[in-house]
């Protein structure tokens, strides 16, 4: 898990602002056959679903302590799961995937490990009696064997003295507590499935059923009926983990993020550096980067198969191919605005997250892109997957070739704050050199947020803007019901062109976009405000805003009301966005809003396909939205995160002392793309009000 190197890029001083970088030595790829440009007969092509002109209606439908997330327990979870699996994880011949359950109880990649016959780490045993349903747990989840039941969610008291849904916290159950029997039962070896069955006790929730990332369901054979209530259950109570050893200090000289903007100067002094970089070592036989002009079509392919082989563009082009790119970005709007015409298509693609093979996969069906069939990437490129760079690099290339059909939206994974936790540090350390990276997050800084097309779809990282007043309501629970309304107004398109985009959010970012009591907002706070929500927040099922399972305070989910005010008084017919796992790769969320994700099987664990939308202009002239899913390829025997280990090995001082958690309800790094429940990262900083922002201070 790697640090989050935190900048503080004042929102008034926003020509100074700057962030991190990595970069090194070439890991050349295990070579792989190219996919055939055929569409696969894995890939599902739908016909259009979206006409925005009216409603939408379907027609075919180790763990080493290196910083915050899951992204190393992921990676030690699955390193030996076979690359061809779809499912999240196996035991014993089952299929186990993330919330599969319609009851909302099932497992998230953030929950902690257990043996619930481990007889070693049990610290208490609880007898409760729990007298009715529904008892007011929320969600249990399972063992990483997939047996064993432990609950994760819970209303933690009683909302009035015999409240039926605050009764499992009246008799004495917390999170954490793992179930050893059920009315003398011993239970600790049964399958999670079986247990939720004899226990039977949930509390509906739209939000399952309307973001849940899977909503299919394991078909399996029942074995047990429900057990009556009154019930008598036996929890265990289970010892903490051990703690990390701290990390060791920065030695003199060491490696640090840029922590401070890049001027034009700065940027002609870096090209001038990277003009005077060696010429690639005799024997280099993939294609050469100098400037735009030398890409073509066949400079695009040459670079695809080179790449599949294991081949680096060398270093100097590297350079220059990025630092055009930030000179182009500049010139780009934080809303840039797209037409397209009759006879003309563009293709929206959601997360990559640098799954590389996959999206070699994509681009065979998709094809490549030009004036009349535009691209769109809608953030989130690289981190997690560990061809990263590939990725980045082979989109970059098609911009500087094509930069008035080629678009990119910046995601949470174009941030410095994610990018240091979540691989794409590491791996361009691995790959490069450290300084490169510094580039790659100026390059992300100058990203557009939006782009509209034809001037009735939005397209969108999360989410659209929050609740103005903005106001943090602790205790504020997902129940539907419990929700802050609709605005008075809904922000404007040209409230969000206005927004300054150049900036960096920090974990104080969070905590300060939240005020304890309504107030005017200086325009930096509310552009810093706004950003959280294009780039953080994600669509619910119950009406209002609603507080996010991704952060503990700051970020948002909006509820189809809100969705519908939006594009009501903007005079926009369908809202795009990405951000989170999605079943079949795409989903219809709320009636004018459609998220897609492209990373099939994400993590090499999520069982979900991948998908891109493509928009059309209809017989009306009206866009129409079609979707085409698709699973994952294989690819290279590599972990998720694998080039991590560069900054675990070669910059310790990167490192934070971390603990696991045991349970926790949300945490400041946290980013689950699981759609849905967000559960809490599996790590916490042993002492983070002391170094959560010491890089920034």
């Amino acid at each position: 898990f790697l640090l989050t190197v935190l900048t503080t890029m004042a929102r008034q001083s926003v020509a100074a602002a700057g962030a991190a970088a990595l970069a090194a030595p070439a890991f050349l790829l295990p070579s792989v056959e190219a996919p055939s440009r055929a569409l696969s007969h894995e890939a599902t092509v739908q016909q259009p679903i979206v006409n925005t002109a009216g409603s939408l209606r379907h027609t075919n439908c180790v763990a080493v302590a290196v910083g915050l997330g899951a992204a190393a327990a992921t990676a030690r979870r699955t390193k030996k799961a076979p690359r061809a699996s779809l499912v999240v994880r196996q035991a014993e011949g089952r299929l186990l995937r993330p919330r599969d359950r319609t009851d909302g109880h099932g497992w998230v990649k953030e929950d902690p490990d257990f043996n619930a016959a481990d007889e070693s780490a049990v610290s208490a045993t609880h007898t409760i009696e729990l007298k009715k349903r529904p008892s007011g747990i929320k969600r249990y989840t399972h063992g990483m064997d997939g047996k064993g039941a432990m609950v994760m969610d819970m209303n933690e008291k009683a909302r009035y003295p015999g409240d039926p849904i605050g009764q499992a916290a009246v008799a004495g159950v917390k999170k954490g507590y793992v179930v050893k029997s059920v009315n003398g039962t011993d239970v600790r070896n049964w399958d999670f499935e079986d247990i939720m069955d004899l226990l039977e006790d949930f509390i509906p929730d739209p939000d399952v059923q309307s973001t849940a990332a899977f909503k299919g369901g394991a078909q399996r054979v029942r074995k047990h009926q429900q057990v009556p209530f009154p019930v008598t259950i036996e929890y265990v109570e289970m010892k903490p983990m051990e703690k990390s050893a701290a990390a060791p200090a920065a030695p003199p000289g060491a490696w640090m993020p840029r922590l401070s903007g890049w001027s034009d100067e700065d940027l002609m002094k870096e090209r001038q550096r990277a003009m005077a970089m060696p010429e690639p070592a005799p024997g280099y036989n993939g294609p050469r980067y100098t400037k735009a002009a030398d890409i073509d079509d066949a400079w695009l392919e040459r670079l695809k198969q080179f790449q599949q082989t294991g081949g680096l563009i060398p270093k100097k082009d590297a350079y220059l191919l990025v630092l055009d790119v930030i000179a182009q970005l500049k010139s780009e709007q934080t809303m840039n605005r797209v037409q397209v015409g009759p006879g003309q298509k563009l293709t929206v693609f959601g997360d990559l997250h640098g799954q590389y093979f996959d999206f070699m996969n994509i681009l065979s069906m998709a094809g490549m892109p030009s004036p009349n069939t535009p691209f769109l990437f809608n953030g989130d490129f690289v981190d997690r997957g560990s061809w990263s760079i590939e990725v980045i690099l082979l989109i970059f290339a098609m911009k500087m070739k094509n930069p008035n059909a080629v678009f990119m939206n910046r995601g949470n994974h174009e941030m410095l704050e994610a990018n240091m936790i979540y691989g794409f540090a590491g791996e361009t350390g691995a790959k490069y050199d450290l300084d490169l990276f510094n580039l790659f997050s100026e390059s992300f800084r100058n990203l557009p947020l939006l782009h509209l097309i034809n001037n009735e779809v939005l397209v969108v990282h999360a989410g659209i803007p929050g609740p103005r007043p903005r106001v943090w309501l602790p205790g504020q629970t997902h129940d539907p019901e419990d929700a802050v309304p609709v605005n008075a107004r809904a922000t404007t398109l040209a409230e969000i062109a206005s927004v300054d985009r150049y900036t960096e959010l920090t974990p104080n970012s969070y905590k300060e976009a939240v005020d304890s009591a309504p107030r005017t907002e200086e325009k930096w706070e509310t552009d810093s405000r706004m950003i959280i929500d294009f780039l953080w927040s994600d669509p619910r099922g119950g009406a209002g805003y609603g507080p996010s399972y991704r952060k503990s305070r700051g970020v948002f989910m909006f509820g189809p009301d809100v969705t519908a005010q939006f594009c009501r008084e903007n005079n926009i017919s369908l809202v795009i966005r990405s951000h989170e796992v999605k079943a079949e790769g795409w989903l219809k969320d709320h009636d004018t809003l459609m998220s897609v994700f492209s990373a099939p099987n994400y993590l090499d664990t999520g069982g979900n396909k991948g998908a891109f939308l493509t928009l059309t202009p209809g017989p009306n002239g009206k866009l129409q939205a079609s979707p085409t899913s698709y699973t994952a390829v294989p690819h290279p025997d590599l972990p998720p995160m694998y080039h991590q280990n560069y900054i675990v090995n070669n910059h310790p001082h990167l490192t934070r002392q971390m603990r696991k958690k045991q349970v926790a309800q949300a945490d400041d790094f946290g980013d689950s793309d699981f759609a849905g429940y967000q559960g809490p990262d599996e790590w916490e900083e042993v002492d983070a009000g002391a170094t959560l922002n010491a890089m920034s201070s």
